[in-house]
């Protein structure tokens, strides 16, 4: 884990739980015919209720790539965004989601964030 930064708070992003989602979202990526960065943001700009994405991009290339797939004015099917929903039912709340709990655990999460 990171020992500085952002390091504690990015954490949950690597749980087992947060691993195993992200291969299952890029699985419906790769069976529909697209990377996962466009899959994610063709998602983000379906939903109605996101109105700001932002996105990090390490050259230019990147950045046109991203472009790219928000000047797309095809929707993502149905049942594509059904079965991102399905990923996203199994593993909500992914700071929560830990393989690593043990009988040393004391109400805290693995930042040690409080659980209610």
């Amino acid at each position: 884990m990171d020992t500085r930064g952002w390091g504690g708070t990015l954490y949950r992003y690597r749980t087992e739980a947060a691993q195993s989602a992200i291969r299952e979202y890029e699985k419906i990526a790769v069976a529909n015919g697209m990377s996962l960065t466009e899959l994610s943001l063709r998602w983000c700009k379906q939903r109605s209720l996101i109105t700001t994405t932002l996105v990090g991009h390490s050259n230019m290339k990147q950045l046109k790539e991203s472009i790219k797939f928000f000047q797309n004015k095809d929707p993502l099917s149905e049942q594509v965004m059904w079965d991102i929903d399905v990923v996203h039912m199994k593993n909500r709340t992914p700071i929560f989601s830990s393989n690593r709990v043990g009988k040393d655990w004391l109400g805290e999460g693995e930042i040690g964030e409080p659980i209610p």
